[in-house]
């Protein structure tokens, strides 16, 4: 028999929401630095593909795979997509080229380099900065990932009116903070969500990697999981959650080894109105090819419901 697990709600600390409008300031006042690369070979045969580099958030180069429908006029909606854990990011792909959409897919770590680096603990940062919550790394992405919109949204092919914030795994719960501090984002899509309910996926035995890191820096620096967990509340997307103001689809996975059916439900639940829950009954943490038409789905509902879009 499977063991009860109850769903986490939204708690906050005390100091939560200033937290967030400071790191939002901050971005605002971030340099959009931009250059643009077309290589031939990056192409596909539906959309012309770009290369995009900015400035990031530390002054270091931020590479990112812009994906420009070759057919459709514009300007366009767009898709802010945000990646999975690791350093750098996959090219835009048959999962993330969009019909009615601009992609842009970054890296927020570097280059959007080729092939795509895979992930070993060596190269992990889940605990980098853990000690505060300030220096947390998290803190950085999330103003590389505010940065990011605004990278996206200066350019003259995007309609800047309807952006979604997406992502899967670790991007799913980026996209979850981007709808709850990015005035940007019009909707979010996150699937199979991680960085949520923090305790539910650190109380658990860690058999393997990424989130081994965590046990490795407990055992290591001799701190309990209590001294990390005060750190990651500000970093929980279910503490997100009553933020965000915007259209939010959410999907689960019933194979998924990692996000398993609570962090998902808790997150879900913790959303407010209009919110969409999808359920993928036979895959894992990965893509499924219904993803993607469901995401333009959603977003354009979205647009059409948002008053900036009428």
């Amino acid at each position: 028999m499977s063991e009860a697990v109850l769903l986490k709600r939204p708690q906050p600390p005390a100091d939560f929401q200033p937290f967030w409008q400071s790191v939002v300031a901050e971005s605002e006042r971030l340099p959009v630095i931009v250059e643009r690369v077309h290589l031939s070979g990056d192409d596909l045969p539906t959309h012309r593909v770009e290369r995009v580099r900015w400035l990031g958030a530390d002054g270091k180069g931020r590479e990112g795979w812009l994906a420009l429908p070759k057919s459709p006029p514009k300007p366009l909606p767009a898709v802010l997509y945000l990646p999975g854990y690791g350093v750098s990011t996959v090219p835009i792909n048959e999962n993330s080229a969009f019909e009615r959409h601009i992609t842009f897919s970054i890296n927020l770590h570097g280059y959007a380099v080729v092939p795509n680096v895979p992930y070993s603990p060596e190269l992990g940062y889940f605990t980098q900065g853990i000690e505060t919550p300030a220096t947390y790394v998290y803190r950085r992405i999330m103003l590389d990932c505010l940065l990011a919109a605004r990278v996206l949204t200066s350019l003259p092919e995007v309609d800047a009116s309807r952006l979604t914030a997406a992502g899967l795994s670790q991007g799913g719960g980026l996209a979850v903070m981007m709808g709850a501090w990015c005035r940007l984002i019009k909707a979010v899509v996150a699937e199979l969500p991680a960085l949520s309910y923090w305790e539910y996926l650190l109380g658990r035995p860690a058999w393997r990697y990424p989130l081994k890191e965590f046990s490795d820096y407990r055992e290591r620096h001799k701190v309990p999981l209590e001294t990390l967990l005060q750190t990651l509340q500000y970093y929980d997307a279910v503490n997100h959650a009553p933020y965000v103001r915007v259209p939010t689809q959410v999907s689960l996975a019933l194979k998924d080894p990692g996000i398993r059916a609570p962090v998902v439900f808790s997150l879900y639940d913790a959303l407010s109105q209009p919110k969409r829950l999808l359920t993928y009954e036979e895959l894992g943490h990965d893509w499924s090819p219904e993803m993607r038409p469901r995401l333009e789905e959603w977003s354009e509902s979205a647009y059409r419901s948002s008053p900036s879009s009428t």
